[in-house]
């Protein structure tokens, strides 16, 4: 469990990130460059919710087991 949460700060940080470097540009990004980054920022959002799902589901079960 500790490995997901260690997994999910990871993505959280790199989509603040992302968003911070669309925001406030280091450099100047070419306009395919700029299309390549929102999508990537997308995708690990999509990551993100899954991941969010699986560790809910993950964590049911958990508490539903039964060592019987």
């Amino acid at each position: 469990m500790k490995l997901m949460e260690n997994f999910r700060k990871k993505l959280k940080d790199t989509i603040e990130d992302n968003r911070l470097e669309s925001l406030v540009p280091s450099r100047e990004y070419t306009e395919n460059e700029q299309i390549y980054m929102q999508g990537y920022t997308q995708a690990l959002e999509d990551m993100l919710e899954d991941l969010n799902a699986s560790i809910d589901e993950f964590a049911k079960d958990i508490i539903n087991c039964s060592l019987n």
